[in-house]
């Protein structure tokens, strides 16, 4: 299975550790770091992803459970209300971000702060977080990766300018946090809270399309 680059390094190096412990017959260390070679090359794996949903439907941009779907002011970057889906990423689920639909990057900002509980209320504005918003036609669509208690690491894989299509990796969040998502108020919500969704598979939102 593929990785994400950000863990090569350490999957790289916990593997050679492991095997020279061993045979230096150290086993209960060997063994430790086995286990941490073994939690990194399941917590950065990268599986390819395949949707099949419609051309005017948007696709989760995170594994995880829906948290809370709800109408907000986001005046900063959207300038008026919008609906927000927020996904919650534990230690189990895949932490690449994927691209909700094709369109073009027009602001990446990255933004410091705390490293509170990711499905604590307002941390959206209070922890460290990264912003990614997209141009998708005559729309605007908003992402914003959290940070959350473990999660010390966000890293954004595209820059403002480039072109995206539905599905690609824009980004990874290391370990365990929350992803929301920022469509315009017109679009219909196809999850609710609760609900287990993966990214670039699980269709999210559909857009509104005039008769």
């Amino acid at each position: 299975m593929p990785v994400a680059r950000e863990g090569l390094t350490l999957i790289t190096l916990s593997l050679v550790f492991s095997i020279l412990l061993f045979l230096l017959d150290f086993k209960i260390p060997a063994f430790i770091v086995c286990f941490f070679f073994l939690f990194c090359l399941f917590f950065f794996r990268n599986p390819k992803r395949h949707h099949s949903v419609n051309k005017n439907e948007l696709i989760s941009p995170a594994d995880g459970k829906v948290m809370e779907v709800s109408e907000i002011e986001e005046g900063e970057f959207l300038g008026g209300v919008s609906k927000r889906v927020s996904i919650f990423m534990s230690l189990a689920d895949v932490h690449v971000n994927r691209a909700p639909c094709e369109g073009k990057i027009v602001k990446v900002e990255h933004r410091r702060g705390d490293f509170a509980l990711a499905f604590k209320k307002d941390i959206d504005k209070e922890n460290e977080r990264n912003y990614i918003l997209m141009e998708h036609g005559n729309d605007r669509i908003l992402l914003v990766q959290v940070a959350g208690f473990l999660a010390r690491r966000i890293t954004s894989y595209v820059k403002e300018g480039d072109i995206v299509k539905k599905g690609d990796p824009v980004g990874i969040i290391a370990f365990g946090s929350r992803v929301d998502i920022y469509v315009p108020k017109e679009y219909d919500i196809m999850v609710s809270s609760g609900n287990k969704v993966k990214a670039g598979v699980t269709a999210l939102a559909k857009e509104k399309r005039d008769a």
